[in-house]
């Protein structure tokens, strides 16, 4: 199973956990932090062994949100390390999935 977040048009952290949470499926009562993000990310990893997440748009995500952004994409990372699910990183957006928001 492969799951793709294009984080090129996250603009803020209440963003971030809006998206991040519809495509990933998670919980009606999801906290939107990032302690729920892991929580989050590990059941799903646990009851989806082998779940590849596609992270795409990290430079823009990065750009936005520098000391924040750190922080969430450590998630996935640590997720990777500990749970064997595979995460792949793209500074790019080759999907074009991401948000769009006018200028």
């Amino acid at each position: 199973m492969e799951k793709l977040l294009d984080l090129s048009g996250i603009l803020d952290e209440e963003t971030f956990h809006e998206y991040v949470s519809k495509r990933l499926d998670f919980p009606g009562y999801y906290g939107f932090n990032l302690d729920a993000l892991w929580d989050c990310l590990r059941d799903l990893a646990m009851n989806n062994p082998g779940i590849q997440i596609r992270l795409e748009g990290l430079a823009d995500f990065r750009s936005r949100n520098p000391d924040w952004a750190h922080k969430a994409i450590q998630c996935f990372l640590e997720l990777e390390e500990e749970s064997g699910a595979r995460v792949l990183k793209f500074d790019d957006s080759p999907s074009g999935e991401g948000l769009i928001h006018d200028a």
